[in-house]
């Protein structure tokens, strides 16, 4: 088993490409405080509490923006938190239709962009 990065494209009132670790244990895709002001995406009235791996609880604001990678885009909520490495959600993953095979550290396409909305 490996790691995924892949380049990520977000698009808020600005767009930013960034390397992100594909991590099927998060359900957002996370950035930090500093990138989502660069990207300014459209703020939601939502905050959610998640826990982090070392079990803390937290509760972040979700932001609402537009995610691009391996040429798939789609809408995506961000959560803003202090993190070292910019994190690739499964909804996120969900919405592009890929998923990461760790065999060959890239995204594989496996069905239509917004296929969970069917």
């Amino acid at each position: 088993m490996g790691y995924v990065y892949c380049e990520l494209k977000i698009r808020g009132e600005r767009e930013k490409e960034i390397k992100a670790l594909v991590d099927t244990g998060a359900s957002y895709i996370v950035l930090d405080p500093k990138t989502i002001q660069e990207i300014k995406p459209t703020a939601t009235q939502y905050e959610v509490e998640v826990i982090l791996a070392d079990k803390r609880r937290l509760r972040t604001r979700l932001y609402l923006a537009e995610a691009e990678a391996v040429g798939r885009r789609g809408p995506v909520f961000i959560a803003e938190l202090e993190t070292p490495t910019p994190l690739l959600g499964v909804f996120a993953l969900e919405t592009l239709g890929l998923k990461p095979n760790p065999a060959t550290g890239k995204l594989e396409i496996i069905g239509p962009e917004g296929g969970y909305l069917l």
